[in-house]
């Protein structure tokens, strides 16, 4: 292995590069050294006159070098290459695995900065808060300088910002789910994490895993509702906020100021109709054409009266009552936030087949009480199943802020959510003002995301400020190439001293050589933004910035388990997340496939009424289509009917017949 010690494009200073000197120092301690053992095998043998000319020579009248030095000078050799070797092995090993960047650990922190991360400390601070049974704390790596493991305590919140490769599933999602003894809320849109933990976390508690676009190619063999988290009016609107955030930059574009607010008063009207009546959530769509609810619909407004609801009732009646255009609008923005009910595939999983369902349903309330593990898989953009990912995640930690308010103010485990690309699967509005009190009740918010952009766009430039500034535990890694982060970022770690000289010569020739201390940034920019792989910045809570290695999880106790784990989701599934993608290729099951003739033909005989049930007044049915066109066309050019052609009732088209057999 190479190592990559120095760093690219700078200059040592001067006095600052020992590394000849360390070569020179070398030399001379192995010429001492090979100097001493040959005395010694001459002392031994009792050869030579103590003297390198009285070995060579007869000086003195004593022998020369003889064999029985040489055996003895090899076998003083081979001890020490047997004592020293592997503490040399070792060395070099560890100078082979070190990056450009270590050599300014030293510059950045001293050990005093580490003392409320390390394991002792963070040890000792679970069992001040009572909550050894989950671990001793989150790892985050190793520190750079003393090569001691770090931790996040039970009371911080962290985020990562890391681009694209650069380790956050194997060296921050992974080790922090693996080593978590308490309920664990996973977030992806790649099957990688499942993966590798899944079958680990399954020997602690229960496994659920969320997959309705079928990344993981995981069955929906258990349910949630959405409506079932709505206990109130806020929860109602937390809801529709967390649907409204769901949606993609296009269903937001050019927002209305009055529609917007009006439409989310709405569709939360209307989720608390659906949970005091016992409906589902595909009831919505019913409720929001604008109009008010055909036969066989229950009335929402009457259900709000009788659950006391008066006035969120009023409000559904006044919207029904707006002139045409302007409910038009306002039902238009509120059927916007459930275009995920559009997918059969993600109804499924919150809608029972029936009355004999007998899969499961997750009470995030049992949840948080356990040791079970939430993965939730989504991808991002049109289509997408962000909106379960992200009303079950806020669901999940409704019910642990419950729990921690019963408890006196804290959850008897901490609770750990990983949030991994939060800002493409899990838009969750409320997230940035929770950092600053989620980790007094023991819940652990972690977020990862790609670059600060990222966040800006998903949370607001202000909101996603907020939330780094008030993480206990703020890293960036590889991969960042947002000149402004980057600046900041330089800016945060700060500058070390360097000693630099200069020479000067007179007019007479006098030379004069002056030495002083200058500033200058421990990374610049461009150091950070070619960061290497497996190295980041930790900026935690009272200590200055700290250089991290992260840890792949192959390095730790526990990897078999993991490499285990992924071998049986291989076999199972065929997909193999040790690939250098990551598993990102999984393949996209569950596709709509046209439809067969014999399967339209069963559609049609289903839904065909009785003769008995024909209203005269319903549209004609297809096959019926073109004759009724032509006949309709046919008096239209003889200008004995004005009829628009696209819709024919039945009584239409007995009225063109009755017409064609009087003129025949």
């Amino acid at each position: 292995m190479v190592a990559h010690t120095k760093r690219p494009n700078k200059r040592n200073s001067p006095g600052t590069n020992q590394v000849g000197a360390w070569i020179f120092l070398g030399l001379i301690g192995f010429v001492l050294f090979a100097s001493l053992a040959a005395f010694a095998a001459a002392w031994v043998t009792g050869t030579g006159h103590g003297s390198l000319p009285g070995w060579i020579t007869a000086a003195g009248g004593g022998p020369r070098w003889s064999s029985a030095a040489t055996w003895v000078l090899v076998l003083v050799l081979l001890i020490a290459v047997v004592l020293f070797g592997p503490l040399g092995f070792l060395a070099w090993r560890q100078w082979s695995r070190k990056e450009w960047t270590d050599g300014l650990a030293k510059d950045m922190h001293s050990r005093r900065d580490l003392k409320e991360i390390t394991a002792k400390a963070a040890r000792k601070d679970a069992e001040r808060l009572r909550s050894t049974q989950a671990g001793i704390g989150v790892p985050l790596g190793k520190a750079v300088l003393t090569h001691q493991p770090v931790f996040g305590l039970y009371e911080w919140s962290q985020i990562w910002i890391m681009g694209t490769r650069a380790g956050k599933s194997r060296s921050v999602a992974v080790p922090q789910i693996m080593t978590h003894r308490g309920p664990v809320i996973s977030t992806s849109n790649k099957p990688d994490v499942w993966g590798w933990t899944n079958g680990p976390r399954s020997e602690l508690g229960h496994v659920w895993a969320q997959d309705p676009q079928h990344i993981a190619r995981q069955k929906a063999t258990w349910l949630w509702d959405p409506i079932t988290f709505v206990k109130s009016v806020e929860r109602a609107e937390k809801l529709v906020d967390v649907w409204a955030a769901a949606r993609t930059v296009g269903d937001m574009a050019g927002l209305d100021p009055y529609f917007e607010p009006e439409g989310r008063k709405l569709m939360s009207s209307m989720v608390l109709a659906a949970r005091v009546g016992g409906e589902y959530v595909t009831r919505l769509p019913d409720w929001t054409t604008g109009l008010p609810p055909a036969a066989g619909v229950p009335d929402p407004a009457e259900l709000l009266d009788a659950a006391g609801l008066d006035m969120v009732a009023k409000d559904v009646r006044a919207w029904w009552a707006l002139p045409d255009d302007q409910r038009a609008g306002v039902f238009g923005t509120a059927r916007s936030y459930l275009s995920f009910l559009r997918d059969p595939r993600f109804v499924r999983w919150m809608v029972p087949d029936g009355p004999a369902d007998p899969r499961p349903v997750l009470d995030p309330d049992a949840f948080v009480r356990s040791s079970d593990t939430l993965y939730l898989l989504s991808k991002e953009g049109p289509g997408s199943a962000r909106a379960l990912t992200a009303g079950l995640t806020v669901a999940v930690y409704t019910a642990a802020e419950d729990l921690a308010e019963e408890r006196g103010g804290r959850v008897p485990t901490p609770v750990l959510f990983l949030l991994d690309e939060a800002a493409n699967v899990c838009r969750w509005p409320e997230l940035p003002s929770l950092y600053s009190h989620a980790g007094g009740k023991g819940i652990i918010l972690v977020t990862i995301i790609q670059s600060r952009v990222q966040g800006q766009n998903a949370w607001g430039p202000d909101q996603f400020e907020m939330m780094w500034s008030a993480a206990n535990c703020a890293s960036a890694g590889r991969g960042l190439n947002d000149a402004r982060h980057v600046a900041d970022l330089a800016s945060l770690i700060g500058d070390r001293q360097i000693l630099s000289s200069s020479r000067s010569t007179g007019t007479k020739g006098h030379r004069s050589t002056s030495r002083q201390n200058q500033d200058e940034r421990i990374f610049s920019e461009a150091d950070l933004r070619a960061f290497p792989r497996g190295r980041a910045v930790l900026l935690a809570s009272g200590a200055r910035a700290i250089l991290l290695a992260l840890q792949d999880y192959s390095q730790h106790e526990w990897a078999w388990k993991c490499d285990a784990s992924a071998e049986s989701f291989r076999a199972e599934t065929k997909i193999d997340i040790a690939q250098a993608d990551g598993g990102a290729a999984a393949a996209y099951g569950g596709m709509l496939q046209p439809l067969t003739d014999a399967q339209l033909a069963a559609h049609r005989a289903r839904s065909a009424p009785a003769a008995s049930d024909v209203d005269p007044d319903q549209l004609a049915v297809a096959d019926e289509r073109e004759r009724v066109e032509l006949s309709v066309n046919q008096l239209r050019e003889q200008e004995q009917i004005r009829v628009g052609v696209g819709r024919f009732s039945r009584r239409t088209l007995e009225t063109v017949e009755e017409r064609q057999e009087d003129q025949s």
